[in-house]
């Protein structure tokens, strides 16, 4: 079975900046601007906007993460987050994302012999109260 840390980095934390690129481009930012500010290759963000990358969740479905996403794009837009915040938020939604279940179904589209009604993984380890309980173990 697949690590939910590889699904994150394959697919959801993907699926996450390709709709910020998408909103920055509506509000009009140039597609190199977008690069310089996610620290990503000009070709990339072309990929995210053709749909080449990023596409395999389809995030529009979750309305609570489009609107998490979309805080962090007007914070970006006023100029009043860092390219280091940016990636903070975006494992922020991405741990969000995870502990709601929402790459349930992604995860069993890749690896169909997964039941999950029966796996908690992600519920289990990104919850807010086990993140905390974790880390003060640490």
């Amino acid at each position: 079975m697949k690590s939910v840390f590889e699904i994150a980095y394959r697919y959801l934390i993907p699926a996450i900046r390709r709709e910020i690129v998408k909103m920055l481009i509506r509000r009009g930012f140039m597609e190199i601007e977008i690069a310089r500010l996610l620290n990503i290759s000009h070709s990339l963000v072309s990929r995210y906007l053709s749909g080449e990358r990023g596409y395999n969740i389809d995030l529009s479905r979750y309305r609570d993460v489009m609107e998490k996403i979309e805080r962090v794009v007007d914070r970006i837009a006023k100029k009043d987050i860092d390219f280091y915040q940016i990636y903070e938020e975006i494992d922020r939604i991405a741990l969000y994302a995870l502990s709601n279940r929402y790459l349930c179904s992604t995860h069993k589209a890749i690896e169909p012999y997964i039941d999950i009604s029966k796996c908690n993984i992600c519920s289990n380890l990104f919850s807010q109260q086990k993140v905390i309980g974790l880390i003060s173990i640490i």
